[in-house]
């Protein structure tokens, strides 16, 4: 996606717009200037099935081989390929061990929000029952006395 855009037509008729682009001229885009771009192109094209980026989903990393075909048990014995082909093993192994250890700290995460969300919804209903407690008995003297 380009961050810089080239002045539409209308904007090109002056020699100098508000904006102070002058005709020909590049203006860089911000954030702002995507979102009004995207919601105008899909204002002017209501047809158009709008496409909504999805959430960023982990990559699932591939099982070890169940059976390594180039073993090899001495440096004396290797050749001058081999070496790439540890390397590659070696960095699935350690891309497949990080995915664990996140996913890992992933759920120990997910478990104290839920932990600390069972704690705060306790102490709320708490709070409630002795306010509601409050309430009724507030309620049930101002009913005797009448």
């Amino acid at each position: 996606m380009s961050r810089y855009r080239k002045p539409d037509d209308e904007e090109a008729v002056n020699s100098v717009d508000p904006e102070g682009i002058k005709r020909g001229e590049y203006k860089k885009m911000d954030t702002y200037d995507f979102v009004r771009r995207d919601i105008e192109r899909f204002i002017t094209h209501p047809e158009e099935a709008v496409i909504c980026p999805e959430l960023l989903k982990s990559k699932d990393v591939k099982p070890p081989p169940d059976f390594v075909r180039n073993v090899w048990g001495s440096a004396a014995g290797v050749g001058s390929g081999d070496f790439h082909i540890y390397r590659g093993i070696r960095r699935r192994e350690y891309a497949r061990l990080e995915s664990i250890e996140n996913a890992a700290e992933e759920e120990r995460l997910n478990r104290e929000f839920q932990e600390k969300q069972r704690i705060l919804d306790e102490i709320a209903a708490a709070k409630t029952a002795k306010k509601r407690q409050k309430r009724q008995k507030k309620k049930s003297k101002r009913l005797d006395s009448n």
